[in-house]
């Protein structure tokens, strides 16, 4: 276990600030990015589709 005396042991990372880590759960991050990502892609689709549709 990490002590005090642990000589790799960090007590305060200075670039962390003092808010630290976010708390909250990262699912919902996660899924939003999900969504977002593949609902581009979907868009670009759908708008090749109807491209290809016209131009036949």
């Amino acid at each position: 276990m990490a002590g005090h005396q642990d000589p790799n042991y960090v007590s305060e990372n200075p670039f962390e600030g003092r808010g630290r880590a976010m708390q909250g759960n990262d699912f919902p991050d996660a899924g939003y990015g999900f969504a977002i990502g593949g609902g581009f892609f979907i868009v670009l689709f759908v708008i090749a589709m109807i491209v290809e549709f016209a131009t036949r």
